[in-house]
Order: structure tokens, then C-alpha cells, then sequence
């Protein structure tokens, strides 16, 4: 899998420099990032107006009507790489909304990757949600906005929201058809904001320095930014069946039914038929799941099954469904189906 270097951002000299000229006594509403903004690159294409961010994209035209339509572009695994979303970029009218749109075509070389997608937070920041297609552009799962978090400027890193993505073909299944994801926003994303805190503040308190006494600043949620796309190794062990389902499941927040990847229910393998070795002793050849189960026995699987989907973990209450029915359970299935719709 190859490496991806850090970018290189003047992070302290730049934040040197907005402690510096900010000084202690700095007013107005995020009055302190201004040096930042203006002698660091990164910020360049982060909005300065969340209201006109969408103003912006009210005004831009709908690209496609289709998702196979959009232009998709190859992204660069190879290299940490910032990409911007402005009036240039693509506008697609989705289910939640109308957005600006960076589509990528994943390499057919990727098999295995850990995506790390960073938005930069200055006066705005655009919050990404993501849908990854199969190779028939249907939507195969989607990373809600939740999964990025807001993360403090660090060494040589901006203000951010942060949040990884898992692609993996050779899970089979569904996964193994993924070529392409897109990133884009959400009109209830929108109309939020997100707080942060004052860099100089950061900055003074790895320093051991008094606290500057400036306000933590608050990113206005816009339609415009750029965020950066990083991919590392794949981190098999934070990945579940489960969590790869859940993300199938939301995928219908965004577009309608029929452009997503349909769900196919597992089918339940059946018992294996019993051996009867031949021998001395007369044997007991009659299955197991002819046996009556014990009602104790039954209950508990039932009350299992219940908890696993309580919980979302869909795959292991299926598995459960499965088990019981070989040991001879006549209501595993009801439970699950009444589990799912009480959900």
C-alpha cells in the first residue's frame, strides 16, 4: 500500500503570527484568525460568508439528473491532496438538498484503504457527507456528517472536521463493487455551525503562556470550502459486518430507493441432514430441529435476538435467527421480523 506524506502547512510561523498581532486584548468575532487566513494557503478557498456561500449555489444550475452523469475525476491515492468546492464545482439536486459536488473514480488497483477526509474550518466550514457508488453509479453506502468531528489545529494542521471512511472489495459483496464516491453537503448541514477553539489560545496553552483572552471562534456550516483526502492502510479490526450494513442502510437519506444498491436479506442455510453410521446400538437418527425445543431455551434465543438488533447488530441477530431454527426454535423468525419493525 503505498505512503502518503503530510502536507506541508506553515502551521507555526502562521500561528505564531496570528498570536502576535492579535495580542491580548483582540476583539470582534474571530478578529484572530484573519493573519491566519490571509498568509496560510490552506484557508484560501475557505468561505468568508456563509450567507454568500449560499447565495453561490442558489444560483448555480443543476449539472445532471442522474448520478452516472457527473464528471467523475481520479483521485490521487498516492499524495496527501486538498480539494476545493466552489462555483466551479458540479451542483446536483439531492434528496436532502441541493449541493456542490467533487466526484472521484477510485483506481481499480485499490483494493484495501482507510480514507481520511479533513474539512478546513476558518469563518465557514463545508460539512461533508459522503456516498460511495458501485460500479453501475448506485449508492452503496453513505458516511453521514456525524462521522466528522471537529478537531483542534494541531501541528502543522488546521481547524478541521475530521472523519475516516473504510473501502474494502475484498470483503465481497456489495463492497467489492465500489469505484466511486462523492462528497458533498446537506441542507440540514446548513444551517448549523460548529465551535471551536481560538488557535492562539492552543497555541498559548503548549506553551505554558497566559491565556490570550480572545473569543473561541465559531465556523458558520457554508456550501463552499475545501477539504483533503488522505489514504492509508485499512484498519480491519474497527470494521464490523454490522457497521458496513448500517452504512448501506442510510444510504436512502440522500437519493431515491431506485438509485441505490438494493438490500438482499440473507438466506438462512439450511441443517445439515444427519448421518446414521451403521454399528451394533440402534442409533437416533431424527434431526435436531425436529426435536420440540425446551421453552426456556426458545425464550432466550428470542431474547437474544431482540438485544442484537436493539443494538443494530443485524448480522448477529440473523446468525441467531439461523442457529435457533437448526436447534428447533418455531418463533426465531417472528422475532426478528417484530424486532426490526419495532426498531
Amino acid at each position: 500500500m503505498p505512503r502518503f506524506p503530510s502536507p506541508a502547512l506553515p502551521f507555526l510561523i502562521t500561528l505564531a503570527l496570528a498570536f502576535a498581532l492579535s495580542g491580548c486584548a483582540g476583539s470582534g468575532k474571530n478578529s484572530w484568525l484573519d493573519p491566519m487566513e490571509s498568509k496560510s494557503p490552506v484557508y484560501t478557498d475557505v468561505s468568508s460568508s456563509a450567507a454568500e456561500s449560499r447565495a453561490v449555489l442558489n444560483a448555480a444550475a443543476v449539472c445532471c439528473d442522474d448520478l452516472a452523469q457527473l464528471r467523475f475525476e481520479p483521485v490521487d491515492i498516492e499524495n496527501s491532496k486538498y480539494y476545493p468546492v466552489n462555483r466551479s464545482s458540479q451542483a446536483f439536486d439531492f434528496t436532502s438538498g441541493k449541493s456542490f459536488v467533487r466526484a472521484f473514480r477510485l483506481p481499480d488497483s485499490l483494493e484495501r484503504a482507510t480514507v481520511t477526509l479533513s474539512a478546513v474550518a476558518g469563518a465557514t466550514v463545508f460539512v461533508p457527507t459522503v456516498l460511495i457508488l458501485d460500479d453501475d453509479f448506485r449508492v452503496s453506502r453513505s458516511i453521514d456528517s456525524d462521522n466528522f468531528v471537529y478537531t483542534p489545529a494541531g501541528f502543522m494542521e488546521p481547524q478541521r472536521l475530521r472523519g475516516r471512511f473504510h473501502l474494502d472489495r475484498r470483503r465481497g459483496g456489495e463492497l467489492a463493487n465500489e469505484r466511486y464516491f462523492i462528497v458533498f453537503t446537506t441542507d440540514a448541514d446548513l444551517r448549523g455551525s460548529t465551535q471551536m477553539i481560538s488557535e492562539a489560545r492552543l497555541y498559548a496553552r503548549a506553551r505554558g503562556l497566559a491565556d490570550p483572552g480572545l473569543p473561541d471562534p465559531v465556523a458558520e456550516h457554508a456550501a463552499t470550502g475545501v477539504f483533503r483526502l488522505a489514504f492509508g492502510e485499512l484498519e480491519t479490526r474497527s470494521r464490523s459486518d454490522t457497521q458496513y450494513a448500517d452504512e448501506r442502510q442510510a444510504a436512502e437519506r440522500y437519493v431515491a430507493p431506485s438509485a441505490t444498491v438494493p438490500m438482499v436479506a440473507p438466506t438462512p442455510t439450511p441443517p445439515p441432514k444427519p448421518t446414521v453410521k451403521p454399528g451394533p446400538a440402534k442409533r437416533d437418527s431424527t434431526p435436531a430441529a425436529d426435536m420440540p425445543m425446551l421453552n426456556e431455551t426458545q425464550t432466550m434465543y428470542d431474547e437474544l435476538i431482540r438485544d442484537a438488533v436493539r443494538n443494530g447488530e443485524m448480522d448477529r441477530a440473523w446468525r441467531l435467527v439461523q442457529e435457533a431454527e437448526r436447534a428447533g426454535s418455531t418463533t426465531a423468525r417472528r422475532t426478528f421480523t417484530q424486532a426490526v419493525e419495532q426498531k
